[in-house]
């Protein structure tokens, strides 16, 4: 298996997802961008999508 690493320095600020297949870094800038619909959520792994919705319904239910 093989991964593509990408110095994240330069995408500042950055969210850490922790979803079942690892961790995932990504710019906060990507996720606003797919929020926005400037960029499609098919670019995000229906795992790492899965982890945010899990966790944005414990804080909305909590």
């Amino acid at each position: 298996m093989t991964a593509e690493v990408h110095d994240i320095a330069d995408h500042r600020s950055h969210l850490m997802v922790v979803a079942s297949d690892g961790v995932h870094v990504l710019p906060r800038e990507l996720i606003q961008s797919v929020v926005e619909g400037k960029k499609p959520s098919a670019i995000l792994t229906e795992l790492v999508v899965r982890r945010i919705i899990e966790e944005w319904l414990q804080q909305v239910t909590a």
